[in-house]
């Protein structure tokens, strides 16, 4: 594995499950400090969330998002533990603040603020403007945007929110646009069309009242040049300007994720090993259906595949004023 030209990913709200935390307590002492200041900073009892939360309390987007975050930046304490370095890293949706962490573009304490923010602004948005995802396996993409742009009417709308394989896009708006796209693709002989357990229609235009906050939040902070080049999961591109990628930031929440595209843009730029630094193994699959080729890994068996080597790693869970 050490040959192999190394991507970290990391998943975002969805990946969590009630007990996470039993598997992110195997990270030792280093991810328990990450835990600790996750506390402070966010003011949520996170060690209580991971071990006790029941999957309705997961819903709630701060939460999830701020859990999700949590045991992502503890795996990565435990993998940079091992002398497992990454040549590229990228993140969906939530994973990308992650993704920013790990290469350095945040501290810890900044991550945090923003991710709380972002949950807080996406779940706040969602009360206002209440709507629905989907999930359609099997049918070509443009054909899935042409049914969106059918069950859009004055008052209802559904777009893409996210193209995350060849196999797989997901749909996202009001929910009775959602459901008539649900009902078309059933149709027209999809391998899956359902509308996911959710809780707002993220990655639409339906998200705007998110936006104001956590712009706010990102104005009060400074991005560092990545360390470790970074793959927007907006773009599907290698960030090269920071301050412009800072202003497009917020606009995250409302843009389509797209996977399919970072994924490929990892592989033309040579790596072949995939190591999904968070919980679940969404990205390792859907990975594998844009890149059968490579290896996809989630972060229990990078672990045990590689041996134990002294912490040596740039990350720091101490806290550090770095806002502007």
């Amino acid at each position: 594995m050490s040959g192999a030209c190394t991507a970290f990913v990391f998943p975002g709200q969805g990946s969590q499950f009630p007990g996470m935390g039993r598997e992110s307590d195997r990270f030792g002492d280093e991810a328990a400090k990450v835990v600790a200041r996750a506390e402070e900073v966010t003011g949520l009892p996170v060690a209580e969330l991971m071990s006790t939360a029941d999957a309705h309390t997961l819903t709630d987007p701060e939460i999830a998002q701020v859990l999700v975050f949590v045991w992502s930046a503890a795996a990565l304490t435990r993998l940079y533990a091992q002398g497992l370095r990454p040549s590229y890293v990228a993140g969906h949706s939530l994973g990308e603040f992650t993704a920013l962490y790990a290469a350095g573009s945040l501290d810890l304490d900044t991550a945090l603020r923003l991710v709380s923010c972002r949950g807080r602004a996406m779940r706040d948005a969602a009360r206002l403007s209440p709507g629905s995802m989907a999930a359609i396996v099997g049918l070509p993409l443009d054909l899935v945007r042409g049914m969106c742009r059918e069950a859009c009417d004055d008052t209802d709308l559904v777009t893409v929110a996210n193209v995350n394989s060849p196999r797989q896009a997901v749909v996202s708006g009001s929910t009775p646009a959602v459901r008539r796209v649900v009902e078309r693709a059933q149709a027209l002989g999809a391998l899956r069309a359902r509308q996911l357990a959710v809780g707002g229609a993220y990655h639409s235009p339906l998200m705007a009242p998110a936006l104001p906050p956590l712009a706010a939040e990102l104005a009060r902070a400074r991005l560092h040049p990545p360390r470790t080049p970074l793959v927007s999961s907006t773009t599907g591109r290698v960030v090269e300007d920071i301050e412009e990628y800072h202003d497009e930031l917020p606009w995250q929440m409302l843009r389509p994720v797209q996977w399919r595209r970072t994924v490929t843009t990892l592989r033309e730029r040579g790596v072949g090993l995939f190591v999904e630094a968070g919980p679940g193994r969404v990205l390792a699959g859907l990975g594998r259906e844009s890149a059968r080729e490579a290896t996809h890994l989630g972060v229990h068996d990078a672990l045990r595949t590689s041996p134990r080597h002294p912490v040596d790693t740039h990350l720091t869970t101490a806290t550090t004023k770095d806002s502007s």
